[in-house]
């Protein structure tokens, strides 16, 4: 594995474990002050927007990653798909979620940084 693959893989986590952890510090180093994050309702969501959205309490995770990721990469930027998936309680209901993501990263300063994401149904 590459260094930047490496790299990305590991802000893809350190992402996802934020979420989990409700961690809004942690976004200032994983996501561009450009977010545009979308949902696969259609919301679309700035960077404030989504951090205010992850820090509501009706969602809790217990377990939030990708799965089977594929990342390419074109320069500084760097696109990964993968199944958005984990264990929840929405409103106080267990679930799981499954979702196919794309997620667009850009390369700042030397570190991997989510421009973009957009999340759909099956």
């Amino acid at each position: 594995m590459s260094n930047d693959a490496a790299a990305l893989t590991q802000a893809i986590e350190k992402f996802y474990d934020a979420i989990r952890k409700k961690d809004a510090a942690a976004f200032e180093s994983l996501v561009t002050p450009d977010l545009s994050y979308g949902h696969s309702s259609g919301r679309i969501e700035n960077k404030a927007e989504f951090i205010a959205n992850v820090m509501k309490p009706g969602v809790q995770w217990k377990t939030h990653f990708a799965d089977k990721q594929q990342n390419y990469f074109s320069g500084d930027t760097a696109i990964s798909r993968h199944l958005m998936a984990g264990e929840n309680t929405r409103d106080g209901k267990p679930g799981t979620s499954a979702m196919p993501t794309m997620q667009v990263w850009q390369k700042q300063n030397g570190a991997w940084k989510l421009l973009a994401r957009q999340a759909f149904k099956f």
